[in-house]
């Protein structure tokens, strides 16, 4: 068996070929921490835990809660708030909260 038969994306770029790749142009990992948080939660007054909504305002549902320390992936961003996963779906937390790689 031949070494183009074995890697053939290899030996397209040995060729000098290109081809298409299905990574978006522009995209990258980015992941956020969440840091400032009070260590002492508390529903009623809001404090203790990020809340995740399900759109980028503060009256919006919350969907879910991130805490001092957690890690997650960050996917836009839309004034100050960040699109993050969660629980396997998305929505959005409070950019003051984050720290992040992603340079914005």
């Amino acid at each position: 068996m031949s070494f183009r038969a074995i890697y053939p994306a290899a030996a397209m770029v040995a060729a000098g070929l290109s081809f298409n790749v299905s990574t978006p142009a522009g995209a990258q990992y980015c992941e956020g921490t969440v840091h400032g948080l009070s260590r002492h939660y508390n529903l009623a007054k809001g404090s203790g835990f990020l809340a995740v909504r399900a759109r980028p305002n503060s009256s919006s549902r919350m969907i879910g809660q991130l805490f001092n320390g957690d890690h997650t992936e960050i996917f836009d961003r839309r004034g100050k708030w960040y699109k993050v996963e969660i629980g396997g779906t998305t929505g959005w937390a409070n950019a003051r909260w984050m720290r992040n790689d992603c340079g914005y």
